[in-house]
């Protein structure tokens, strides 16, 4: 069950992402990541019919760790926005993951006193290395398209993903700790909430202290369009954060370091961007370690 549960919010996650990744080409990113929390509170408050009265009691006393998660969440995001600009969409999502679940691992021992095996090791290597593969085979073929563009710069953009690991890291040890003492809904809702929140903060704070433009004005339109894309996030975070009840949180982040397959299939789906022999070559190593890391868990 916890295998299928996290593969349900990989594959949320990427539908979110590949939506969300138009919004953010043409956004202020903070402001983007910021209106995507926000609408949030719409698509994900139907969860806390879910949620017993019980768990809310000492959940006050989780407020401030819940925060921290958050904001740590929102930089990692807006480091996230920059890094699909910066990068084509396949090695930044390749990188991001990989980061994550790479620093997830090592630190899960550290603070969640969570063991792997040598073989859940080898097998979560494995697919992280698949997932690279698979991010680089993409990249090849829209290299020529970034290059010309002003927009690419690859050093800031593995830099940013890099950034985006360590943070969401270290965000995803404090809700899993939190999703284990509580609900996983009520703390997955309030997560997600909290992270808009942070960061529409964080945009006005830009904007009056740091001679830069603050939170950018959208249409009720365009609020609509941003709370469609990013609603498979209710999907993802939910079953995200039950996942981190029932199983160790390393092999659930190289789990969801596979979203690169899910958002190539998508993109062939939704945008026609049929994948090359290579990468279905790449594709089919992604499952096949999948698979493998269903075997070892």
């Amino acid at each position: 069950m916890f295998f299928i549960i996290a593969l349900t919010a990989t594959f949320a996650y990427a539908l979110q992402g590949v939506l969300m990744a138009k919004v953010y080409r043409q956004s202020d990113l903070l402001s983007a990541v910021a209106y995507r929390g926000l609408s949030l509170v719409f698509t994900m408050s139907p969860l806390l019919f879910l949620v017993p009265q019980s768990a809310y009691a000492g959940f006050v006393e989780q407020s401030m760790w819940l925060l921290l998660a958050a904001s740590l969440a929102a930089l990692a995001n807006w480091a996230n926005a920059i890094a699909f600009v910066r990068l084509p969409v396949g090695i930044a999502s390749a990188l991001s993951m990989a980061f994550t679940a790479l620093f997830v691992g090592l630190l899960g021992e550290l603070f969640l006193d969570e063991s792997l095996s040598p073989m859940q090791w080898l097998m979560a290597g494995i697919t992280l290395l698949a997932v690279l593969m698979l991010g680089a085979s993409q990249t090849q073929n829209s290299s020529l398209k970034s290059a010309s563009s002003a927009q690419y710069q690859p050093l800031i953009g593995i830099a940013a993903s890099a950034c985006y690991g360590g943070l969401m890291c270290l965000a995803l040890i404090l809700v899993a700790k939190l999703s284990r003492d509580s609900h996983p809904f009520l703390v997955g809702f309030s997560w997600e909430v909290m992270i808009g929140v942070v960061a529409m903060l964080m945009a006005f704070a830009r904007g009056k202290f740091g001679g830069q433009a603050g939170m950018q004005k959208i249409t009720l339109g365009q609020f609509k369009q941003i709370l469609i894309f990013a609603s498979p996030t209710v999907i993802g975070t939910a079953c995200y954060a039950l996942a981190m009840t029932l199983g160790p949180l390393a092999i659930a982040a190289a789990i969801l370091s596979t979203m690169m397959v899910f958002s190539m299939l998508l993109g062939w789906w939704l945008l026609a961007e049929k994948p090359t022999l290579k990468q279905w070559v790449m594709i089919s190593l992604v499952c096949i370690s999948v698979i493998g890391l269903k075997i070892v868990v």
